[in-house]
């Protein structure tokens, strides 16, 4: 009875309970796809101009070692959606149409449950827009069936961007589109999330919170830019680069088109966005920039796993610049803290076997939130690895860079005195790299599943040539013309 009158008088009076609707914050994570370390304004590009993402990045919590959890599309989005390292589970390469897998475990597996799904349990409006690639081989793995209420994009993991009538792979939940809304795919996308935000189509009176992980392609290949955009990047001679800068260009000015709307709707302030690339940028294919870093792509030198990482929230968040190591995998975790829940939470959505405390999954993710705010010292990880297998594994302890390649051996960097891994320092701390060995095992041997399905062999030979190519670690001028792309291989 007193609940009751309690909630009547805050109703009467127009208040808030704790915990409410009305005082959880929207998340809206957004992530760009093979997106260079050094190619937004605010992490040192001289060439791309990104000022809407540079905004954000002073209002809000800029990471300069910001991490994902693998060096390729799909198995780093599955530790984003689960906040588990994908190797944990067998999630460890890109999904090969070759290999012969069981199609239920071609993809996330359904007993692992992902941060849609908790959001949802605790009461938020869910959508995902853009790109999926985490399996469609049964109808379990589509979007729809994982804690996403709406669904608008691509199953697979890149398009055209400009689709056809006919000619495309887009679908509105499980049917595919049949007008093309506008003719960019980007500006498509933007469009797509700014009616989920703004709540097209929704009951009048539904006023949960929403969570929209909106997922561009951009800067993933092919390499196809709007003409107006290109002719602002038409100092640039390099036509891989040109079209590069004004693809982020075009994603930079739609990120600005949603954050207009939330502003104008009053929305921003209490809006938690997160910003990131699924990996580091495509050195080779779309001619990305990871300077100051090294590597690209397909391996585990900081230019293949450490991307620029932002999180805005002006109710809960102080302008800073945040040092020490995060990673993707604590997007889920802290979604689920800012959304009042606790993560993991024991329950119904935690049923498989790990290898944890009495028998449970071990999650890697971590609240960042404390951290950001100065309640939380020390750091949120102590140490950070991961594996590819046949191909590649690094580890990060403190300051400390374990590399093994497949194709060379491995490797010890100080990142304190050298992020630009050019000085092997195995030969002179052997002690350090026993340890850190002896570690790394003993990680492995606490994975749950061995690799569910692997890279074609022919990734093997490719991954040798990007570990042993030389990378510029230096921010071309705007109208440079240096070809930094075309570089050999170390040593010759």
């Amino acid at each position: 009875m007193q609940r009751h009158l309690l909630l009547l008088l805050i109703s009467v009076l127009g208040l808030a309970l704790p915990g409410s609707a009305q005082d959880k914050p929207n998340l809206l994570l957004i992530v760009a796809d093979d997106m260079g370390y050094g190619d937004l304004g605010c992490y040192g590009s001289l060439q791309v101009r990104t000022p809407v993402l540079d905004a954000l990045a002073a209002g809000g919590v800029r990471c300069t070692d910001g991490y994902v959890s693998n060096s390729v599309c799909a198995p780093s989005r599955a530790g984003l959606m689960t906040g588990r390292n994908g190797a944990r589970f067998g999630f460890e390469h890109n999904l090969n149409t070759t290999e012969q897998v069981m199609p239920e475990y071609y993809g996330i597996p359904l007993d692992e449950p992902l941060v849609s799904q908790r959001l949802q349990d605790l009461g938020y409006r869910t959508g995902l827009v853009g790109k999926w690639h985490l399996g469609k081989s049964v109808p379990e793995h589509h979007p729809l069936e994982r804690g996403f209420e709406s669904f608008f994009g691509m199953l697979k993991g890149h398009h055209d961007y400009w689709p056809k009538p006919g000619k495309h792979k887009l679908f509105y939940g499980h049917e595919p589109a049949k007008e093309i809304r506008t003719p960019y795919l980007t500006d498509w996308f933007t469009d797509e999330a700014l009616d989920f935000t703004a709540g097209e189509g929704l009951e009048e009176g539904d006023g949960r919170p929403w969570f929209l992980f909106l997922s561009y392609n951009t800067p993933h290949s092919p390499m196809q830019a709007r003409e107006d955009d290109l002719e602002r990047y038409a100092h640039i001679r390099d036509e891989k680069r040109r079209a590069y800068c004004a693809m982020q260009h075009r994603m930079d000015e739609n990120i600005g088109r949603i954050v207009d709307q939330l502003r104008a709707d009053g929305e921003l302030e209490n809006t938690l966005i997160v910003f990131l690339s699924d990996n580091g940028g495509s050195v080779e294919v779309s001619h990305a920039v990871n300077a100051p870093l090294r590597g690209t792509k397909g391996t585990f030198f900081e230019g293949g796993i450490r991307v620029p990482t932002i999180y805005h929230w002006p109710a809960r968040l102080e302008p800073a610049v945040y040092t020490k190591p995060v990673s993707a995998l604590d997007v889920a975790a802290t979604f689920v803290a800012a959304a009042g829940g606790t993560f993991p939470e024991p329950g119904v959505r935690q049923e498989r076997k790990g290898r944890g405390a009495k028998n449970r999954p071990i999650y890697d993710s971590v609240d960042l939130l404390p951290f950001f705010r100065g309640e939380e010292g020390g750091e949120p990880h102590p140490v950070l690895y991961w594996r590819m297998a046949l191909r590649g594994a690094a580890m990060r302890s403190g300051n400390w860079k374990l590399v093994r390649p497949n194709s060379q051996s491995i490797q010890l960097y100080d990142l304190a005195a050298d992020v630009g891994e050019t000085t092997d320092l195995s030969a002179e701390h052997p002690d350090v790299l026993a340890d850190l060995l002896l570690r790394f095992n003993r990680w492995e041997a606490n994975l749950e599943r061995s690799p569910l399905f692997m890279s074609d062999p022919k990734w093997l030979d490719y991954g040798r040539q990007l570990y042993g190519r030389e990378f510029s670690r230096v921010q071309p001028a705007p109208d440079d013309a240096t070809d930094i792309w075309s570089m050999g291989f170390e040593g010759d």
